[in-house]
């Protein structure tokens, strides 16, 4: 049986925090505990440099095409809250949302799949300060800002 391929979506300037929250959640071996093994893939829009707004520049092994066989896709936060998204990210979201892949946002990561129109008719959360905001770009979504996750 193959390892679940999970890929976490990074972009210039996203905080290291965020981006840490799935490498160390789904990068590291555990197998020892008896926790299974995942194929953990960083993904931007090209593989290469990127630089998170702590001023660290970090080095991404893969684009987008990492989406193209995740099981899992993991959006840890994201930018420009109210602009499009690249045509190239959205496609290949909704690529991976046609697969069945799982699509996660955290915290601000749901502005990219309210953006690539994944959320349309559904309940999302996003972090509370911005809930409002994601309201008001997306009506046809149903925000609870009063829970984790949906």
């Amino acid at each position: 049986m193959k390892n679940p391929i999970i890929a976490a979506v990074a972009f210039d300037g996203i905080s290291p925090f965020h981006l840490s929250v799935p490498c160390l959640v789904f990068g590291a071996d555990r197998t020892r505990l008896g926790l299974p093994r995942f194929d953990f893939r960083v993904c931007a829009m090209e593989e290469g440099p990127i630089h998170t707004d702590a001023g660290l520049s970090i080095v991404v092994p893969h684009d987008l095409s990492a989406l193209d066989e995740a099981d899992i896709v993991i959006i840890p936060s994201w930018k420009d809250l109210d602009a499009p998204l690249a045509a190239p990210f959205k496609e290949a979201l909704q690529g991976a949302h046609r697969r069945a892949a799982l699509i996660v946002g955290l915290c601000l990561g749901t502005f990219a799949i309210a953006g690539a129109g994944l959320l349309a008719g559904r309940k999302a959360t996003t972090h509370w300060a911005y809930a409002d905001q994601l309201q008001a770009l997306h009506p046809d979504i149903a925000i609870d800002a009063d829970v984790l996750y949906v």
